[in-house]
């Protein structure tokens, strides 16, 4: 009773910890939780959509994972969609007591993103201290994982990505499991790694890897085949996650062999390059020094963010050079867990500043049914920001407890050390997206009639992902719409738009009865040559409201 009641209070002192260190980091964003988007106008539009959709726009009764919601009047099915399933469930169960509101959903669903901050640190906290023993350490371990610069760069793009919170728990249930030959143990990894391939499915597959990784240095350390409860928990686990998972595994798997386009690109472009360890992030507060690399790596800025941090790349090094001195298989292991994951990260090509070296495992994976999937291999980095955490947490208890023996000099480097690893991972750069109802989009949401459709002008990647935030303003099916594998043939991919009348006719065969057209360009909204001539469409549909920036046109 005694040891429940001091893990309680680990528990809830390690939580008030770190949502403390959030609220810090975040301070700017926080005022703005009900009028705006975490980040820059991207798929964070689209995961609001996630959230309306789970909570309000699922129409009750109807088929979950089919929708004609968007990409109007066809529709799409939504199994390979980026749902965050634990996070749109929090955010459904949130609405059930505060209501549906436009600032309420929209203050709920940024609450529960910035929840993965102190719940990630939570996890990381208890895996370190599990093998520290040491609370200030694990504190320490868990602030690396919690706040690695990866996790803040997809908090500010993509939901799912950084839904990273059960992962640590999934983990050190799993060696609880193989430690002390536990079935409550057994059944908690299996929870974990169910909740964390909910969500984001890319962690199904890095989780596997973890489960692989685990039992290959097991059989390598102990020179013998898997026996036991090193055999079971494997066996178990994987097993166990894919019963959890099959209502949503089978119709995917049904899915892509029907022939579904469900495989994107990207194993060769988003990647960690090998100079990105160690390259300051877009947040970071020296960010300008590295700039022009980012512009070098290949992919976008946010995925190519795989920093290590200085002072931590320093004291992993130190750990593994000085590994007599500790734990060996314990080091051996954390650096194999490391190392594996980096390889993983590097994608089909180990890339410097860029440019492609030699091939890498990954090229193998690329082309593996269901393992293509995981397109983004930089995402990877995720278990290797674990690992190094817990190597960090293993190296800090080492030296501190030499501090009372060390000189003067030397115990302020290392507290200077551990204030720089600190400050090393604060945000100084974070950016966020104002949303509200444009007036005009309120003569879509009163019209009487139902079952109509709406067109948003232009179309685009982050156009598309915009006009699904806008839906949640007028609640009528829209005919763009972005979904994470386009596995339909819809109205958008067969408009018409250099023959506006016979556009006309299309749109009413469809029953679009508005277009929702902007008048200025900006970084949301790019008008494209493929959208025809942007002046011509106030001859062919008549206004119904005009403002600077948008007009709303009537088709019929």
């Amino acid at each position: 009773m005694r040891q429940f009641g001091v893990t309680l209070s680990r528990l809830g002192g390690s939580f008030v910890f770190y949502s403390l260190v959030a609220a810090v980091y975040f301070s700017s964003f926080l005022p703005h939780l009900s009028s705006a988007f975490f980040g820059p106008p991207e798929d964070n539009l689209q995961d609001f959509w996630n959230s309306w959709y789970a909570a309000v726009g699922h129409t009750s009764g109807a088929d979950f994972f089919f929708t004609n919601t968007i990409k109007f009047p066809e529709g799409t099915t939504l199994y390979y969609h980026s749902f965050a399933y634990p996070e749109v469930f929090l955010v459904w169960l949130g609405t059930q007591v505060f209501g549906t509101g436009l600032t309420t959903l929209t203050w709920l669903h940024n609450t529960v993103l910035l929840l993965s901050f102190p719940v990630a640190g939570v996890g990381a906290f208890f895996l370190a201290r599990h093998l520290t023993r040491d609370t200030w350490s694990a504190l320490l371990g868990g602030y690396i994982f919690a706040f690695n610069p990866s996790h803040v760069q997809h908090a500010m793009h993509h939901l799912h990505v950084a839904s990273i919170e059960f992962i640590p728990f999934f983990v050190l249930a799993y060696w609880q499991a193989i430690e002390k030959k536990s079935v409550a143990w057994l059944v908690s990894a299996v929870l974990f790694f169910a909740l964390s391939a909910l969500s984001c499915w890319y962690y199904l597959f890095y989780c596997g890897y973890f489960v692989v990784l685990h039992t290959i240095f097991t059989c390598i350390q102990n020179r013998t085949l898997p026996r036991g409860w090193d055999l079971y928990t494997p066996l178990a686990t994987t097993g166990g996650v894919i019963v959890v998972l099959s209502p949503l595994l089978i119709p995917m798997v049904r899915e892509a062999a029907a022939g579904s386009n469900v495989y994107a690109s990207g194993h060769d472009v988003f990647v960690a390059d090998f100079f990105a360890y160690i390259s300051f992030p877009p947040h970071h507060i020296l960010s300008a020094l590295t700039r022009p690399l980012y512009e070098l790596f290949s992919g976008n800025p946010w995925e190519a963010t795989v920093y290590l941090g200085i002072a931590n790349v320093g004291l992993a090094v130190w750990l593994f050079l000085n590994r007599q001195k500790f734990d060996r298989r314990t080091v051996a292991y954390l650096a194999a867990g490391i190392a594996v994951f980096a390889v993983i990260a590097s994608g089909s090509h180990l890339r410097f500043l860029g440019s492609k070296l030699i091939p890498m495992p990954d090229l193998l994976i690329s082309n593996v049914p269901l393992l293509k999937n995981a397109r983004v291999p930089s995402r990877t980095i995720v278990f290797v920001y674990l690992f190094f955490a817990v190597a960090v947490s293993i190296a800090v208890q080492a030296l501190t407890q030499k501090i009372k023996d060390m000189a003067m000099l030397k115990r302020i480097a290392l507290v200077g050390m551990l204030l720089f690893i600190v400050a090393d991972f604060y945000p100084a750069h974070l950016d966020i997206t104002p949303f509200s109802c444009s007036p005009g989009l309120a003569a879509i949401r009163d019209d009487p009639e139902k079952g109509f459709g709406v067109l948003n002008l232009p179309d685009g990647y982050v156009a598309g992902n915009a006009a699904m935030a806008e839906q949640v303003c007028h609640q009528r099916p829209i005919v763009q719409g972005v979904t994470s594998r386009d596995v339909a043939r819809t109205l958008r991919d067969m408009l018409e738009t250099k023959d506006l009348e016979k556009q006309h006719r299309q749109l009413i065969d469809a029953k679009i009865k508005y277009i929702v057209l902007r008048r200025i360009d900006n970084e949301i909204y790019q008008w494209r040559t493929q959208d025809g001539v942007r002046g011509d469409y106030s001859l062919v549909y008549r206004p119904v409201y005009q403002s600077d920036d948008l007009s709303i046109l009537r088709v019929y």
